[in-house]
């Protein structure tokens, strides 16, 4: 293979002539080079001082910079070998992004916004060949149809002795991905909770989330005889139709909220919600599992993936 001359000098040299004479401008070649223009008129000084030759006519302030017969020579010679080369490049940007996979997950809203979008960027940021989209999905994906390679699926828990006819049929690739525990939470502007006490819920809004049957944890009427805080009061509830609302008026005082972690311990952590009666917890009904698409159970991307949150959850 042919060595590179010594004679050739730096590119950044080649690029900025090859500017001024295309745009008859430094100051337009420094506005495209994103360069002052005492750098285009040093590199193009030291340009014609490398090859002994003026290279540029320069002109008057509204005159155009014409190349001289050796310049125009050079230009020649650099818009047969530049231009090669940046295709060159160009064609192998565009192989390195077609090759880089693209992994689609789908789960519900208030797992995708409160727990799996970090860890999802923490991914990303480890594996820049892969980029995933996460979708929002409240059931099991149509797997021939929707384009999804991993399911994160809410589902009930398992018993050897019941079923619900909700629950997504078992699959090999399945792999418990955690549980929930609950407890009630509130913004510490509402209460304070070394001094709260269960007949203090009856002086405030309680956030009430719509739930399956099966769901008690999550219901204030199970609550309220947990903590034998009294009779519950219809008009102190405030229904809501999923857990991100419920959350969001929790963290905004507006009420008292039953909390699902480890969705919400990042605002835990974080001092926007603080947990009451930390002795009380229940664990939840259901779990988050994370299955595969049922023909690509053996692709590395997706035990990959699938490997790497079922780190963070044991975090």
């Amino acid at each position: 293979m042919p060595r590179l001359s010594p004679h050739i000098p730096p590119l950044s040299a080649l690029k900025a002539f090859e500017a001024v004479a295309r745009l008859g401008s430094l100051s337009r070649a420094a506005e495209e080079l994103s360069v002052t223009k005492s750098a285009i008129s040093h590199q193009l000084r030291a340009l014609e001082s490398t090859l002994g030759t003026p290279l540029l006519h320069r002109g008057g302030t509204n005159s155009r910079a014409q190349p001289t017969s050796a310049g125009l020579e050079l230009l020649l010679a650099i818009e047969a070998s530049l231009i090669p080369l940046g295709e060159a490049c160009e064609r192998l940007t565009t192989r390195r992004r077609k090759r880089r996979r693209t992994l689609t997950v789908s789960a519900n809203a208030p797992f995708s916004s409160l727990w799996l979008a970090p860890h999802v960027v923490e991914f990303s940021t480890r594996h820049p060949e892969i980029a995933v989209n996460l979708r929002v999905y409240d059931d099991e994906p149509d797997w021939q149809n929707d384009t999804i390679d991993i399911a994160i699926l809410r589902v009930p828990m398992r018993s050897s002795s019941s079923s619900t006819n909700d629950e997504p049929d078992p699959h090999p690739s399945d792999r418990a991905l955690l549980r929930e525990t609950v407890f009630p939470v509130c913004s510490p502007l509402l209460m304070d909770p070394r001094t709260a006490t269960p007949q203090t819920l009856t002086e405030h809004r309680l956030l009430q989330e719509e739930h399956h049957e099966s769901s008690r944890e999550i219901d204030w009427q199970t609550w309220f005889a947990l903590l034998g805080a009294g009779e519950l009061q219809e008009q102190n509830l405030v229904r809501l139709s999923s857990f991100n609302p419920i959350i969001g008026a929790a963290i905004a005082g507006k009420g008292v909220a039953l909390g699902r972690s480890p969705l919400i311990d990042f605002d835990l952590a974080h001092g926007r919600l603080v947990r009451l009666f930390p002795e009380h917890e229940l664990q939840s009904s259901w779990q988050f599992i994370i299955r595969l698409h049922p023909e690509r159970t053996s692709d590395p991307t997706l035990i990959q993936f699938q490997t790497f949150m079922l780190e963070r959850s044991a975090i």
